[in-house]
């Protein structure tokens, strides 16, 4: 027999403990309020947003966000809280877009808000949400974002 050196051992426990934890917090089987829930235990995700604007804010998600539908579901969520804004892929693997509420909306904190909270800790059912960054959008991009009246799917990289 040999003996086992401390590194090893060091070594051995840490990818136990990461692989345990891991298991624990993303299992396969979670749903979206499971994995809502799961992160809210852990801590928020890491975020730049700082003093944003209450009419809009533009975002760019990091982690398992493209072909997972990622977009689609971020239309839909948009859609059900009457946002309007854009939504695409990069080619670096994230996906980018702007939330602008309308200008007669009434609740434009509140669902800005709920916005935001989707896209750290929701998502589409199979994507993984590493950080999400915000930031605060210019008089000129609400206000092209509104005379557009919609919430839209961008399958080309026609904005940068």
């Amino acid at each position: 027999m040999y003996k086992k050196s401390p590194k090893i051992i060091a070594c051995t426990a840490l990818l136990f403990l990461v692989g345990y934890s891991f298991s624990s917090i993303c299992p396969s089987s979670a749903n979206n309020n499971e994995k809502a829930k799961m992160t809210e235990d852990m801590g928020s995700i890491p975020s730049t947003a700082t003093d944003l604007s209450t009419e809009g804010f533009g975002f760019e998600v990091h982690g398992k966000v493209q072909g997972v539908n990622f977009r689609k579901y971020t239309q839909q969520k948009a859609n059900s809280l009457d946002l309007l804004g854009w939504v695409r892929n990069t080619p670096i693997g994230t996906v980018v877009g702007e939330a602008v509420s309308p200008a007669n909306s009434n609740a434009k904190a509140e669902t800005l808000e709920e916005m935001k909270h989707w896209l750290q800790h929701i998502g589409s059912p199979m994507s993984r949400i590493d950080k999400v960054e915000f930031s605060t959008l210019t008089d000129a991009q609400l206000d092209k974002t509104r005379e557009e009246g919609v919430f839209k799917q961008i399958r080309h990289s026609r904005r940068l």
